[in-house]
C-alpha cells in the first residue's frame, strides 16, 4: 500500500486530502520510506530532510482537517534540485568548490512552492553547476536510472527525474539550460516541462544566464500544471521575469478530451524526426516517437513531417553556455578552482577563450534562430520531436557508446538546447519503452508564450494514448554493479 501511495499522481493526492481518504503524514511517510529503500542505489538525493518533512506534513494535516489548506500543494512532498537555493541548507550545486554554510533565502520558485504548502523532502543531485546532460558529480558521484541501475539518469536534473520516477515524491523543482529538465525526464520516464524563458522567476541568476529556466518534473501533465499554478508568480528579485500571465493552467486541461473534437479540428502540427541536423537517432526512439506523432492524427489534427529549416546551433549555444560558466567561475579563488572537477574545468577553460565578438555573434545568431522558429510556428500550432536521440546508456559515461566518435559530445541531445536559445516552452512526455525496458520521451514544443497550449496538447496525448510504461522494477533490481 505504501508503494501505491508513493506513485499516486499529485492531483490524486490533493483530492485524497480533500476527501480525507489519505493524510499528508501518510503520503510523506511513503515518500520517505521509498527514499530509505532506494536512494542508496539510485543516488537521487544529496540531502534528505526527513524530520522537517514529517513536521511539515503534520502541519498540513491539521490545515486540511480544519479545511484551510495553504494552497494547491499543501502537504504534497516535493524535492528541489541543487541548482535552486533552499533557505537553511547549503547551496552546493554539486561542487566541492562551494560553501557548506546554509544560505539565508530560497530561490523564488522554492519560496512559492513552500508558501503553497508543499512539503520539502530534500535536495536532488546535479552535475557540477548543472554543466552537463549526465548527472555525474565530484560531490555526489553518479545518479543512476531507476529503470536499469547500470544506466544513467540523464542530466542535469538527473536526481529530480530519478526521484519522481522512483516514487520519492510527487514532483520536483528543476532547472533547464540546454535540455536539463527534459533529457532526464525522457530517460527516466517522467514528465518534464521547461516553460517560456522568463515565465518562472530566477534568483540568483543562473550560471547559463537567459538560456536557463526553472522547470518542473512530475508524474503527469496535470501535476505539472498544478505546480505551475503555484510557482508562476512574480518575484522582485528577478528583474527580467515576464509579467504573470494569470493563467489557471489545470483549468485549461480537459479531463475528457474528445477525439476529433474542438481541441483538434484542422489544427496543423509539425513532426520533425531530426530537426534537419540530428546526426543520428536510435531506431527504437525514432519508431516510438513517430507512433506518438501518428496518434495526434487519430485525434483529428493534421500532422505533417516538416523540419524548421535551421542549422545546428550547437556552436552558438556552447559559446553562450561556456562564457557564462567562465564569468561565474572567474570569481573563484585559486583554491576553489583546484576543487573543480574535470568536466566543469573544461567548460570554464573553453569559455575563457570566447571573445567579445564571438559572444555578440552568438547572441545575434540566437535572435535569428528565434525569428526563424517564430515564422515556422506561424504555420503550425506545435512541433513534435524526440526528446533525446537515445534511451539511457551506461551510467559511467558522459556520451552514449554509439556517439563516442562524434566530435560534438552533445550530439545525442540535439533536440534540447535549441529551445533554450529561443526561450520556447517545451515538454517531454513518456511515449513508450524500448525492448530493453527503457523509457522514451516525446517532446512537444510551442511558440514563445504558448505554455498553456503545450501543456494542453501534452495532456491530450497522455489522456488518450494507451501507453502505460508502469513503474521501474526497483524491487527486483540487482545492485551487483554498485
Amino acid at each position: 500500500m505504501s508503494d501505491d501511495i508513493a506513485y499516486l499522481p499529485l492531483a490524486a493526492v490533493v483530492e485524497a486530502y480533500r476527501t480525507r481518504t489519505l493524510s499528508p503524514v501518510e503520503v510523506v511517510s511513503s515518500a520517505l520510506e521509498r527514499i530509505t529503500q532506494h536512494n542508496g542505489k539510485i543516488n537521487a538525493f544529496t540531502v534528505v530532510a526527513g524530520e522537517r518533512a514529517l513536521a511539515e506534513a503534520r502541519e498540513a494535516e491539521r490545515r486540511w482537517t480544519a479545511g484551510t489548506p495553504l494552497g494547491p500543494l499543501d502537504g504534497v512532498p516535493i524535492s528541489v534540485k541543487d541548482t535552486l537555493m533552499v533557505k537553511g541548507f547549503a547551496f552546493r550545486r554539486g561542487s566541492l568548490a562551494t560553501s557548506e554554510a546554509a544560505v539565508a533565502e530560497s530561490a523564488p520558485v522554492v519560496d512559492h512552492a513552500l508558501s503553497s504548502g508543499a512539503t520539502f523532502l530534500g535536495i536532488t543531485t546535479t552535475p557540477e553547476f548543472g554543466a552537463g546532460p549526465v548527472t555525474i558529480s565530484p560531490l555526489t558521484g553518479i545518479t543512476r536510472n531507476p529503470w536499469d541501475l547500470r544506466k544513467n539518469a540523464g542530466g542535469s536534473s538527473g536526481g529530480a527525474a530519478a526521484a519522481v520516477a522512483s516514487g520519492m515524491g510527487q514532483a520536483a523543482l528543476s532547472t533547464d539550460a540546454g535540455g536539463s529538465t527534459r533529457i532526464p525526464a525522457s530517460l527516466c520516464g517522467s514528465v518534464g516541462f521547461k516553460p517560456t524563458g522568463g515565465r518562472l522567476p530566477t534568483y540568483p541568476p543562473n550560471v547559463a544566464g537567459a538560456l536557463s529556466s526553472p522547470g518542473i518534473i512530475a508524474r503527469t501533465v496535470k501535476d505539472v500544471a498544478i505546480v505551475m499554478n503555484a510557482v508562476a508568480r512574480a518575484d522582485h528579485r528577478d528583474a527580467e521575469m515576464l509579467p504573470p500571465d494569470d493563467v489557471d493552467y489545470p483549468a485549461l486541461l480537459s479531463d475528457r478530451p474528445q477525439s476529433g473534437g474542438p481541441a483538434a479540428g484542422k489544427i496543423r502540427i509539425a513532426f520533425s524526426a531530426g530537426l534537419g541536423y540530428a546526426p543520428k537517432v536510435d531506431p527504437q526512439v525514432a519508431a516510438l516517437v513517430a507512433s506518438a506523432a501518428r496518434h495526434f492524427e487519430s485525434l483529428g489534427f493534421i500532422v505533417e513531417q516538416a523540419d524548421p529549416g535551421i542549422d545546428n546551433p550547437i556552436e552558438h549555444f556552447l559559446t553562450l553556455f561556456r562564457s557564462g560558466f567562465a564569468y561565474t567561475m572567474g570569481k573563484f579563488s585559486a583554491a576553489q578552482r583546484e576543487l573543480m572537477g574535470a568536466a566543469l574545468r573544461d567548460v570554464v577553460e573553453q569559455g575563457e577563450r570566447v571573445t567579445v565578438a564571438q559572444y555578440l555573434a552568438a547572441q545575434d545568431a540566437r535572435r535569428a534562430l528565434a525569428r526563424k522558429l517564430h515564422e515556422f510556428l506561424s504555420d503550425y500550432a506545435l512541433l513534435l520531436t524526440p526528446t533525446v536521440a537515445v534511451p539511457a546508456f551506461t551510467a559511467e559515461r558522459w556520451t552514449p557508446e554509439d556517439f563516442a566518435d562524434f566530435p560534438d559530445t552533445r550530439a545525442w541531445t540535439p533536440f534540447g538546447y535549441v529551445f533554450n536559445m529561443t526561450q520556447q516552452p517545451a515538454i517531454s512526455v513518456p511515449c513508450g519503452l524500448t525492448k530493453e525496458g527503457l523509457p522514451v520521451g516525446l517532446q512537444i514544443i510551442g511558440a514563445r508564450f504558448a505554455d498553456a497550449a503545450v501543456l494542453r496538447a501534452a495532456h491530450l496525448y497522455e489522456s488518450t494514448r494507451p501507453v502505460q510504461i508502469g513503474r521501474p522494477p526497483l524491487e527486483s533490481a540487482s545492485t551487483d554493479h554498485l
